[in-house]
């Protein structure tokens, strides 16, 4: 894989006209306080980042957000409606704006069954956590997962509800709550990406599509990341 990373970087370099933004940013990027460049190095690793991390966990997300809707036909025909009303045309990023309610729908979907189940993460201090005592170096696991369906945080934490996540809802509500996408200084870097590619994706999938969800439960695997854990079943039909 990083051999395919490095012969798409030499190719760019040969060709700054080849289509391939996300490469040619990275080329172009550099430290804000040395004026360096990315190594070549840098890049392939960055290169592995996105393909990595970005793909089961942006299929997980997709396939989740279709199933719960699977269940939810009022939540669906919501999300059909807001996607119809701006048109047949293909959905761009620039119409994100207006997808306020699908981007409700996918978060809540993130918030119950988050493609990262679990992180870990490294003291670099020594911390007192619920009057333990936790010692710089230590290695802690975030339970994602479980913070994201703990009902002291959660009102009903087991009910599907986008609406949880309306602005009004949302107000207030602490930034360690909700972290799909884990947060501070090594959050995840494709959380814009992720979230612009699958709202995109949801409402041009409803939009076109009726789903219903044959399958009560979503069965899941966790070899690295949250996986479905065989086929997803459901009938679906062209909208009218």
């Amino acid at each position: 894989m990083r051999e395919v990373a490095n012969e798409m970087l030499q190719a760019c370099r040969a060709d700054p006209t080849r289509d391939a933004p996300l490469i040619h940013a990275l080329i172009a990027a550099t430290d804000p306080e040395t004026g360096e460049s990315l190594s070549d190095d840098d890049i392939c690793n960055d290169l592995l980042i996105f393909m990595l991390a970005g793909h089961d966990t942006t299929a997980t997300a997709l396939t989740y957000s279709l199933w719960i809707l699977g269940h939810h036909p009022d939540v669906q025909d919501r999300v059909a409606a807001e996607a119809a009303e701006i048109g047949d045309r293909d959905l761009t990023p620039e119409d994100v704006p207006r997808l306020r309610y699908t981007v409700q729908v996918l978060r809540e979907a993130l918030r119950l069954q988050p493609p990262a189940a679990g992180v870990a993460r490294l003291a670099t201090r020594d911390i007192a956590v619920a009057g333990h005592r936790v010692e710089a170096g230590t290695i802690m696991a975030v339970g994602i997962y479980a913070l994201h369906r703990d009902p002291a945080l959660w009102h009903r934490p087991l009910v599907f509800d986008p609406d949880r996540f309306s602005p009004a809802a949302s107000k207030g509500r602490d930034r360690w709550q909700f972290l799909p996408f884990i947060a501070g200084p090594r959050s995840c870097i494709g959380e814009h990406f992720a979230v612009l590619e699958t709202t995109l994706a949801l409402g041009t999938v409803v939009r076109a599509i009726e789903i219903r969800s044959l399958g009560r439960d979503f069965p899941v695997a966790v070899p690295f990341t949250t996986v479905a854990d065989g086929p997803i079943w459901a009938r679906m039909r062209p909208r009218n």
